[in-house]
């Protein structure tokens, strides 16, 4: 996505991911750690532990780390952390508006909401779809 380095960051990492095995019984929660240097969990996942990557695993929940370049006299980025759950969480709650807009635009570029489900979306009147849920309800 372009336009994330367009407007700014300098950086786009998959932090962590939380699986679930095909049967249910076994949860794993991963994380790239600091000596990653940033690269994504799904990366490290595939080359360290490929199975639940090519088996059919469900992600229940994942981190995008976003980080802005450091600011000059300083070596740590600022980073925007975007955490999004299968049930429908998501931190964006916690940004400005400009940045929320912003980052919900990546997500649904990127397939993760849909254009109903972003905050801006919920000023609008809720429109029902077949199955008598409304578009915030899935949110």
């Amino acid at each position: 996505m372009p336009e994330v380095f367009e407007d700014g960051f300098s950086l786009v990492q998959l932090k962590s991911l939380t699986l679930l095995s095909p049967e249910g019984d076994l949860k794993i929660e991963c994380t790239a750690m600091q000596a990653s240097q940033h690269r994504s969990v799904h990366e490290l996942l595939r080359d360290q532990l490929p199975g639940p990557l090519e088996g059919r695993w469900a992600v229940l929940a994942a981190q995008i780390n976003l980080y802005y370049p450091p600011e000059p006299g300083r070596t740590r980025a600022r980073v925007v952390p975007i955490e999004v759950t299968s049930r429908g969480r998501l931190n964006l709650h916690q940004f400005d508006a400009r940045l929320q807009a912003q980052l919900e635009r990546y997500l649904v570029r990127i397939g993760i909401l849909r254009p109903e489900q972003t905050l801006s979306a919920q000023a609008l009147p809720p429109s029902t779809d077949t199955l008598g849920a409304t578009a915030s309800e899935d949110a």
